[in-house]
């Protein structure tokens, strides 16, 4: 089971993540012999509060995310109450060790647009992938783990 332990920052716990097109969008592209956008490396935000992993606006036009839809969301941090529009992504929390077995790959998942650069970061990652993994955030040390 792989592990990522690290100290918590002043915007909390982050990790490094790769983020790109859905294994069905990339496909599609392939198949209709067009570039696949390469996968971007950013430092994301562990948010047990969003519901769902955010991304944002300039990070999803360069990747070419396909659109999926518009939603209602409740963002404290931003505004309250907003629409937001959806897209479909894969997120890879990218383990220290570099080794793609100790990589968290989560594919064709949908992913809200946030303009999140005005809070200092490019991604949020929701529940929507913590849910495979086990989260200890121990604020006494200001340590946390992230096993999955």
């Amino acid at each position: 089971m792989p592990i990522i332990r690290d100290a918590i920052t002043e915007e909390g716990g982050v990790v490094k993540v790769s983020i790109g097109r859905s294994f069905g969008a990339a496909r599609d592209l392939r198949l209709a012999q067009r570039a696949v956008p390469v996968r971007q490396e950013v430092t994301a935000l562990i948010d047990t509060g969003a519901e769902i992993t955010c991304v944002d606006p300039r990070l999803i036009e360069e990747l070419g995310l396909p659109f999926e839809g518009a939603v209602v969301a409740n963002v404290p941090a931003l505004e309250d109450t907003t629409f937001a529009f959806q897209y479909d992504a894969s997120v890879k929390i990218l383990h220290p060790s570099g080794l793609d077995a100790n990589h968290l790959i989560v594919t064709d998942m949908p992913v809200m647009e946030l303009p999140l650069n005005v809070l200092g970061y490019q991604v949020l990652i929701g529940r929507d992938v913590l849910k495979h993994c086990m989260l200890l955030y121990n604020g006494l040390r200001e340590r946390f783990t992230l096993k999955y």
